[in-house]
C-alpha cells in the first residue's frame, strides 16, 4: 500500500481545481441571489425561502487565516427541520497554497413517506474540498424519536461515496494516511433508551471500501454506554466498545488505542489541519479526539510519539472499558445555582480508569494496557428546538498511573491531555 510523506507542495491536479471552482461558481450564484430569496423560493417549495449568511474564519499553518462565509437555506419557521436545507461554506486561505479555496456543500431533504414530527427521514447531498481532503457522496439517515424526549431514540445512517487525502502538508502525522482515492459505504445504528437506573445506548457500525480504488477492506465497531445514577451527585458511567478490521486496511481507518481514527479527524475543525492546535500539543499526544476507538486517555502520548516516528501502533481487533464516577465538587454547584444558565453549564469531576486489549498489525502480538485518574469535563448543552442536545463538552483528564510505561518512564506520573467534542445526551 502506497505510503506518502512527502512534506513539499504539489500543484493542485485538474480535478482538484475542477471541484474548487465549480463549487466557487454554485456558491457565487447562490450569495447573488440571496438577496432575492424570497423571489426564487416558489422553486423550493409553496413558502418563502430563506438565506442566514455568517462570516467564518479559521487558522492553520498552510492556509494561514481562512476567510470565508457560512450560509443555511431553509424554509421560514422550520428552524432546521423542514425541507430544501442547506449548510454551505466557502473559503480562501490567505497565504494561497495550491489550492487556495476550499468549500463545504451539504444539501438535506426529508422523504415524506418515512418521516413523521420529531422522527425524520432524509436524503444528503456531500460535497467537499478543504484542508487538501476531498469527499463526495450521497447519505441517507433515519430517526425515531417518541415527541420531545431526545432521551429515548432510535437512528439509521449510511453514506457512499469517495474520499482521498491529497495534500501531506495539513497533516501533522502523514504516517497516518494513504493517499488514494478511497470509494466507500459507511453505515451505522444506534438506540439510547432511558431506565429505572440511568440511560442506556448502544452503537454499531460497520465501514467497507477499496483502497487506493482497487484493495478492499472492511471495518467493524460496536459500543454500549451505561449511566447508574447512584445518588444525585454521584454516578457510574461506563462504556464496552470493540473493533474488528479485515482486508487491505489504509491507515487512516485502523484503530490506535488513545485516538479516534486519522478518518474521524476529517469531521474536526480543530483536528482536520495542523496548526489550528499548536503542532508540538499535538506531536506531544496533549489533545486527544475521541470517538470510534477504544479512548485509552493515558496513551495518547506514546501514540503521538510513534506517528511522529513514522511508526504509529495499529491495531487490528481491539475490546476497552473506559469507567468514570461522578463526584461533586463545589464549582459544579455553584454553576447549578445560577438561575437559567445553571439549567445547561455544567462542570463534572471524576475518577477514570480505562482498560484495552488490542491485537497489533506489525506482529500479531496481543497487548494489554490500562490506566487511572482524574479528569473534569465542561459542558454547554443548550439543547435544540426538538429537544436534541446541542452545545460542547471540553475534558481535562490527569492520567496518573499506566501499566505499560514507556522504558524509563515511572507508571506513577502526573499526565495531562485534553479533549472536546460535541454533547452527548446520556
Amino acid at each position: 500500500m502506497k505510503q506518502h510523506t512527502d512534506f513539499s507542495f504539489r500543484p493542485a491536479s485538474r480535478t482538484q481545481m475542477f471541484f474548487c471552482y465549480l463549487a466557487a461558481a454554485i456558491l457565487t450564484v447562490v450569495l447573488l441571489l440571496g438577496g432575492n430569496s424570497r423571489s426564487y423560493a416558489q422553486s423550493f417549495t409553496e413558502k418563502p425561502y430563506e438565506l442566514r449568511f455568517a462570516p467564518d474564519f479559521w487558522y492553520n499553518d498552510v492556509d494561514g487565516i481562512r476567510l470565508g462565509v457560512r450560509m443555511r437555506g431553509q424554509v421560514p419557521g422550520t428552524f432546521d427541520d423542514g425541507p430544501h436545507r442547506l449548510d454551505t461554506g466557502l473559503w480562501l486561505g490567505t497565504w494561497l497554497p495550491d489550492t487556495p479555496v476550499s468549500y463545504y456543500i451539504k444539501y438535506t431533504n426529508p422523504i415524506a413517506s418515512i418521516s413523521d414530527f420529531n422522527s425524520e427521514g432524509s436524503y444528503s447531498l456531500l460535497s467537499s474540498i478543504r484542508a487538501g481532503f476531498h469527499r463526495h457522496g450521497l447519505g441517507f439517515d433515519k430517526r425515531w424519536q417518541p415527541g420531545f424526549n431526545e432521551d429515548e431514540f432510535t437512528q439509521f445512517a449510511a453514506f457512499g461515496g469517495v474520499y482521498r487525502h491529497f495534500d501531506d502538508e495539513y497533516l501533522v502525522f502523514p504516517a497516518l494516511w494513504q493517499d488514494g482515492w478511497t470509494p466507500h459505504l459507511a453505515m451505522s445504528a444506534q438506540r439510547q433508551q432511558a431506565t429505572e437506573a440511568g440511560f442506556l445506548y448502544y452503537r454499531a457500525s460497520a465501514f467497507t471500501g477499496l483502497a487506493d480504488g482497487e484493495d478492499l477492506f472492511s471495518s467493524l465497531q460496536a459500543e454500549v454506554r451505561k449511566s447508574i445514577a447512584l445518588s444525585r451527585q454521584f454516578n457510574i458511567r461506563l462504556r464496552v466498545s470493540g473493533g474488528y478490521a479485515a482486508g487491505e486496511v489504509p491507515p487512516e481507518q485502523r484503530y490506535l488505542a488513545s485516538q479516534a481514527t486519522a478518518f474521524s479527524w476529517m469531521n474536526s475543525g480543530f483536528f482536520r489541519a495542523k496548526g489550528t492546535i499548536p503542532v508540538p500539543w499535538m506531536e506531544s499526544g496533549a489533545f486527544q479526539l475521541t470517538g470510534n476507538a477504544a479512548n485509552i486517555r493515558g496513551y495518547a502520548g506514546r501514540d503521538a510519539r510513534n506517528a511522529r516516528n513514522g511508526t504509529p501502533v495499529f491495531y487490528e481487533a481491539y475490546t476497552a472499558i473506559n469507567a468514570e464516577i461522578d463526584y461533586p465538587n463545589p464549582i459544579d454547584r455553584i454553576f447549578e445555582s445560577i438561575p437559567i444558565l445553571g439549567d445547561f453549564l455544567r462542570l463534572r469531576s471524576y475518577l477514570f480508569t480505562d482498560v484495552f486489549s488490542g491485537a497489533r498489525y506489525s506482529d500479531d502480538r496481543t497487548e494489554n494496557l490500562a490506566d487511572a485518574g482524574a479528569g473534569f469535563a465542561l459542558s454547554l448543552n443548550i439543547p435544540d428546538q426538538l429537544g436534541r442536545p446541542r452545545g460542547f463538552v471540553l475534558r481535562c483528564d490527569l492520567p496518573v498511573w499506566l501499566s505499560s510505561p514507556e522504558p524509563g518512564e515511572d507508571p506513577l506520573k502526573l499526565r495531562g491531555i485534553v479533549s472536546f467534542g460535541a454533547v452527548i445526551g446520556f
